[in-house]
């Protein structure tokens, strides 16, 4: 149990998707916070990461889940009660699969859970649990986005070669065949893989640093079958590139199959070719009010100390919803 005092610091232990989890510390440095993060691969820190979550205030998981696993039981031996479960993803689907075969740990339904986007809420809510909608991905201000590249593109994003379906890449390889004259490109894969693509598509490996990328594309085509709150496609509208994804978001084109999103992509061609194509302004614009690093970071902040302060768990999402109301 936490032995904090009113003058301490609040401490929270973040764990979970390495990528995001490892950045917060950085990201919500403040003056009357502490903050610690340990990785799922935690072994070799068991000992450290015991210590904290035994001390901590609050612990955040970036990742979902349903059943227990090690590091949600060892919150529960050491009675910790004020936890909240960030859904991000593919989590739910696998939680989902595990939903449906009766699997359900209440002690994880008593908790707090929040959602990187407002239809993964809703998948959660399907599994009966309370998930509200808290955006915590935020984007990088782009004060002076790049122009349009001269030459039309298209960037479509693939971590892996063995999950086409999943991020619809089957269709973007499917329209490019189709428009041949236009060049796509598809970042993100191992070393070592490769796919059967036409010409007209060029393939490329993992890289930490998108801005590239985003400078030579025109559009950025997420056609993922199941999505969170993509970062490259905000990271994209924040570049005042042009996005069509599988998924309604203020300015981008809603497309989830790829006779749509190929209509979409002969409109905006064309209108480049008549030299009327300009920057995305409007997702530009949309992303830098709000998805800016101040305004997610105050918000997880608020109502991180709402939940640390209040008496109960059941008190904490009576205070989180004043927050919002």
């Amino acid at each position: 149990m936490s032995t904090r005092k009113n003058q301490d610091s609040i401490r929270v232990l973040i764990h979970g998707l390495a990528f995001f989890a490892r950045q917060f510390p950085d990201f919500l440095r403040t003056e009357g916070w502490e903050f610690r993060n340990y990785e799922p691969r935690w072994s070799a820190e068991l000992a450290a990461m015991t210590y904290h979550l035994q001390r901590c205030d609050l612990a955040y998981t970036w990742s979902g889940r349903i059943t227990m696993g090690k590091f949600l039981s060892m919150a529960r031996r050491l009675g910790k009660k004020k936890l909240v479960m960030f859904w991000c993803g593919s989590d739910v689907l696998e939680a989902r699969d595990e939903y449906d075969k009766g699997k359900m740990e209440p002690w994880i339904a008593e908790k707090i859970h929040w959602a990187g986007s407002s239809w993964l809420a809703e998948e959660v809510r399907a599994m009966g649990l309370e998930c509200e909608y808290v955006p915590s991905t935020w984007v990088p201000a782009v004060q002076r986005p790049m122009a349009l590249p001269s030459k039309f593109s298209v960037l479509a994003y693939l971590p892996d070669a063995e999950r086409v379906s999943l991020y619809g890449i089957d269709q973007v390889i499917a329209v490019a065949r189709s428009m041949p004259k236009v060049e796509f490109k598809i970042v993100g894969l191992r070393a070592g893989q490769t796919l059967n693509v036409p010409e007209n598509v060029k393939l490329h490996r993992r890289t930490v640093d998108m801005t590239p990328f985003y400078g030579n594309a025109t559009v950025i085509w997420r056609p993922a079958k199941h999505d969170g709150l993509s970062f490259m496609a905000l990271e994209a509208l924040a570049h005042g590139r042009h996005v069509i994804w599988s998924y309604p978001f203020t300015g981008a084109h809603h497309a989830k199959e790829a006779e749509p999103a190929r209509i979409e992509l002969q409109r905006l061609l064309e209108l480049h070719e008549e030299k009327k194509l300009e920057l995305n302004h409007t997702g530009a614009d949309y992303v830098a009010q709000n998805f800016c690093s101040e305004k997610i970071k105050n918000n997880l902040l608020t109502r991180w100390r709402a939940i640390v302060e209040a008496p109960t768990m059941s008190a904490a999402k009576l205070n989180i919803g004043s927050l919002i109301s």
